[in-house]
């Protein structure tokens, strides 16, 4: 299978790669986002909104993505609105985040996905910018909490 740099060099001048983002989370379920679309395009059946976007990948070379950074431009109200709703007990779930791109003469296979997590949102008054990871951020090495039972000390402290 060719990497994208030697796909990108022997495809046509007037076929279009389209970045698709999908968020998800049982809290407000799926998101659907192609870059740099003015109207809603259909990839393998879904309807994507087309939003004004750029996908910053990790700096590897020829290695799958590690960490991307995704920014999104004056949408940060609607963003707020659904990060409402991710909320209480929801939050022990991570957010997914799904990474495709597809080739105009194929909108119905993606050249190659990846399944990301997001780890941070961050957010001025009109843009956002995600934070995307290979490692679940649920996972992260969390201290152990002491107990006076078993480290009789801290009772003093």
């Amino acid at each position: 299978m060719p990497t994208l740099r030697e796909f990108q060099s022997r495809r046509p001048a007037n076929r279009i790669l389209y970045h698709t983002i999908t968020f998800y989370h049982p809290s407000f379920g799926y998101k659907y986002f192609v870059a740099n679309q003015i109207k809603p395009l259909v990839f393998q059946g879904q309807e994507f909104m087309g939003i004004r976007m750029e996908v910053v990948p990790s700096q590897q070379s020829n290695t799958p993505v590690i960490t991307a950074s995704v920014r999104f431009s004056r949408i940060a109200a609607d963003f707020k609105q659904t990060l409402k709703l991710w909320q209480g007990s929801s939050r022990l779930t991570p957010i997914t985040a799904l990474y495709r791109r597809y080739d105009s003469s194929d909108m119905n296979t993606p050249l190659k996905p990846w399944s990301l997590f997001v780890d941070s949102v961050t957010m001025d008054e009109s843009d956002v910018t995600v934070s995307l990871t290979i490692k679940n951020p649920m996972n992260n090495n969390v201290a152990v909490l002491y107990k006076t039972s078993e480290f009789p000390g801290l009772k003093n402290v």
